[in-house]
């Protein structure tokens, strides 16, 4: 049996690692492997885009597991804090938070309670509901506007008004594994690359676009196959020249730029900003250690559209946006050692009400199957725990109605 996989992703090369030992799989990757999360390598190895897990990525810490890379995993509370103006607020501790300034004291403890509920609410039920609407209804116009539409204006720009609640009760949930000095997350020590080089082992990959069609068979650029499984993005199947009848996703892309400073800018692992063109510093050396890289590396990450104004800038007039905004907090171009900026096209579904909807079943016609973002697992936000589940569930899918369970 022959199988075509499209992408070289986590979900493309999950699937083909569960499915080689029944089948001739070949995966196609017109980009790099490792998709959303490949490496920048000069002497050490640093993923384009950030990355980071939690305790609750069971899919993913047991694929680490599996891999041999438990001793590389690696667990550290991190602080956080927000930017306000020039000022850059720690909101690491219980402390902290009551010490900021710029929400009053009810307000906080509303944020506290809803933390805690958000963990016990069935997100699903408020798929239909928009989470600014959501938002109005149980907090201050002041909470608002100084805390929640900050995070959502980073994460999805100008699209934060289509948002579903189920989306920010999911996150919240899922980021709320807190300590008393902060919040604890994971990485494997020395990037990423080492799961995605292990997971790429033994397998075909082939560097091209693809032209799907089928006659008779499913054929990828002209070789027939038993089954296609596309993990790729939505909007690259119907580049292929494959029409099928599927929901309509819209997309955000990410901006990132990836710098070395001469000096750190706090101590802060991740800061939300307000009123910039990037939404998040990210220092990645005040997670990992700065001895693993010999230089502060900090990534300021973005989101747009593929049709956005920022997407479409040359990576020159990238920069200088964002060096623009990091003047503000004393940082100019005689400090940065160097910067690297990375796009992603389509990199996160919107996940805008009802988009419970729109979730792709695994086969959506006979010998052709789609896992990744826009598979239930990735609900109501894309993960590498969740790209990971959905490649092992189409696989399940794959071996069962082609009867390839071993007996």
């Amino acid at each position: 049996m022959k199988i075509a996989v499209i992408g070289a992703g986590l979900t493309g090369l999950r699937v083909a690692n569960e499915l080689k030992e029944y089948a001739n799989v070949k995966i196609f990757e017109k980009n790099d492997v490792g998709g959303l999360l490949s490496s920048f390598c000069r002497g050490y190895c640093i993923e384009k885009f950030y990355h980071h897990l939690f305790k609750s990525d069971l899919e993913l810490i047991e694929t680490i597991k599996k891999l041999g890379l438990s001793s590389k995993l690696v667990w550290k509370t991190v602080k956080v804090g927000f930017a306000v103006g020039e000022e850059i607020y720690s909101l690491s501790t219980p402390l902290e938070i009551l010490k900021y300034p710029y929400l009053s004291l009810i307000d906080k403890l509303k944020l506290a309670i809803f933390t805690l509920k958000s963990r016990r609410l069935n997100y699903e039920e408020f798929d239909e509901i928009s989470v600014i609407s959501a938002l109005k209804d149980n907090f201050s116009e002041k909470l608002l506007e100084n805390f929640f539409m900050p995070m959502l204006k980073a994460k999805f720009g100008e699209n934060a008004e289509r948002v579903s609640y189920a989306w920010l009760l999911a996150r919240v949930a899922i980021r709320s594994n807190r300590k008393l000095k902060g919040e604890e997350i994971g990485y494997i020590r020395h990037g990423f690359k080492q799961l995605i080089d292990r997971m790429a082992e033994d397998l075909e990959i082939v560097h091209s676009a693809c032209r799907i069609k089928r006659e008779g068979k499913w054929s990828v650029n002209g070789i027939d196959f038993d089954a296609v499984v596309f993990t790729a993005p939505l909007p690259e199947l119907r580049d292929s020249g494959l029409n099928l009848c599927l929901p309509e996703v819209s997309y955000q892309s990410s901006v990132c730029a990836l710098l070395s400073l001469k000096e750190k800018l706090s101590e802060l692992y991740w800061i939300n900003v307000d009123r910039a063109v990037f939404g998040a510093i990210i220092e990645h050396t005040n997670f990992m250690p700065f001895e693993d890289y010999g230089e502060n590396l900090v990534y300021l990450a973005s989101y747009s559209t593929p049709e956005g104004w920022l997407f479409n800038k040359s990576d020159a007039e990238i920069q200088k946006l964002f060096l623009g905004d990091l003047k503000r907090f004393g940082v100019d171009e005689r400090d940065i050692s160097w910067i690297k900026i990375f796009k992603a096209k389509h990199s996160s579904p919107i996940y805008e009400k009802g988009f419970l909807k729109k979730i792709t079943p695994y086969r959506v016609s006979d010998g052709f199957y789609i896992a990744g973002m826009t598979s239930r697992p990735n609900y109501p936000e894309r993960s590498m725990n969740g790209s990971l589940k959905a490649g092992r569930e189409v696989a399940e899918q794959i071996k069962r109605d082609f009867g390839l369970e071993k007996s």
